[in-house]
């Protein structure tokens, strides 16, 4: 065995939450995924095409690399954003050729940038689409809202320049619907009193996948979003979803590995380094070759939950485990104590799902990432890239043991755990 885990895309997934958050904005909104850090490191290439063929009508990345890859990957059937601040640029072929064509649009965030991309745009004898962020408050990129009327009026009348879109960033549209929406109000001040400087048909978008999960006001003419199609994110707001609930989308990735190890300890005995975890009974623990170093997320605070896995034990139950000890570069501990009667042995090769898609299981991402202090997309972007990408269009044998598990309180949350499988 070479590879010591995989990590599974459902592409049929990704098809499902488009279709979901194109019900949920209608017809006339245009869908913009983000798929930036290769996809969220699940491969721009596969991904671009599915979200393509599902109804994206642009997509966005933040550096003009990802752009050329992105748009390589989808033989440039829509055009790309790229988020970033961009000054100049290289003579490349394909991205003059995406100049040239439209399909590369970039974004304006001060004076400065304005007049590089007027110069690299005479420079190359191109016209350049671009995209206007205004901050509304989150002070990172983009103009000032006091001095969006003078870029608006010098895009207006630039030969070289051509406004396709103006948009801003939330700063606390997961957890604070008043700030968003004073922040909203910003944005709307700017297009009102600057109308006259925009064209029919400029992209107005601001909605990420909480907003747009939020409130139908948000939408504009655009929605520009990330953890909706990979199946996340409603999960995470911190009040109801009227226009997007959870039960809406269906989670692209499942990250499985199996049992190397598994051997009988008594009770006293501790568990890993620093011994963080003692025995209190005789018990079973097992090894699964995963760690740190292939994205399990370390546990950054001592009051964080317990994290589980799940496993189809030796007779065909499926169950949920903890992981005991604590996580290393390459491996963890789970305990299977008292779920098999055989040997300690027969747990060798058992299959353990690491991520599952299943939105109750104590093992959704989502929960996986709270428990650990780290939010979805760092959990994504964290898997190593060795870690192999496999793709299938619909559910496994395991996830349809784990669909007709029963529902059990573990922790305080609702699970459906641990019923015997035929």
């Amino acid at each position: 065995m070479q590879d010591t885990s995989a990590i599974d895309i459902d592409l049929s997934a990704i098809d499902h939450n488009m279709a979901a958050v194109r019900r949920a904005v209608g017809e006339s909104c245009a869908l913009c995924p983000i798929v930036k850090a290769d996809a969220y490191g699940l491969g721009v290439g596969r991904v671009a095409r599915r979200l393509v063929a599902a109804g994206a009508e642009m997509l966005a990345v933040y550096s003009l690399r990802q752009a050329i890859e992105t748009s390589a990957a989808m033989n440039a059937a829509v055009p790309v954003l790229v988020l970033m601040p961009v000054h100049e640029f290289d003579r490349d072929d394909e991205l003059l050729r995406l100049l040239l064509s439209g399909q590369l649009h970039v974004t304006i965030h001060d004076e400065a940038n304005l007049h590089a991309l007027e110069l690299s745009a005479r420079t190359l004898g191109a016209r350049i689409p671009v995209h206007l962020e205004i901050d509304v408050g989150m002070s990172r990129g983009g103009v000032r809202a006091e001095d969006a009327g003078r870029i608006l009026r010098a895009v207006h009348v630039s030969p070289s320049l051509e406004l396709r879109g103006i948009y801003a960033h939330f700063t606390h549209s997961r957890f604070d619907e008043s700030r968003t929406r004073t922040q909203h109000d910003t944005y709307q001040r700017v297009m009102h009193e600057h109308r006259r400087y925009i064209p029919e048909g400029v992209l107005e978008h601001v909605a990420s996948t909480y907003a747009m999960a939020r409130s139908s006001d948000y939408h504009r003419s655009m929605v520009r979003f990330g953890l909706a199609w990979l199946g996340y994110g409603i999960d995470e707001l911190e009040a109801d979803a009227p226009v997007l609930r959870r039960q809406d989308l269906r989670s692209v990735v499942r990250w499985t590995s199996s049992i190397v190890q598994a051997k009988s300890i008594p009770a006293g005995a501790s568990v890993g380094y620093g011994g963080r975890w003692t025995a209190e009974r005789d018990s079973t623990i097992a090894l699964v070759p995963v760690g740190y170093a292939d994205g399990w997320p370390a546990p950054r605070h001592a009051g964080a939950g317990t994290q589980f896995v799940g496993i189809v034990a030796p007779d065909g139950h499926f169950v949920h485990v903890p992981v005991v000890g604590a996580v290393n570069m390459d491996q963890i501990t789970v305990d299977v104590t008292g779920l098999h009667a055989g040997d300690a042995h027969d747990w060798i090769g058992r299959e353990v799902e690491l991520v599952s898609r299943d939105l109750y299981a104590p093992n959704h991402l989502p929960r996986l990432a709270a428990q650990s202090g780290v939010i979805v997309h760092e959990f994504l972007t964290r898997l190593n890239p060795r870690v192999p990408r496999t793709v299938s269009l619909g559910a496994t044998a395991v996830e349809v043991l784990a669909a007709a598990r029963a529902s059990v309180e573990v922790g305080g949350a609702s699970f459906r755990l641990n019923s015997a499988a035929g």
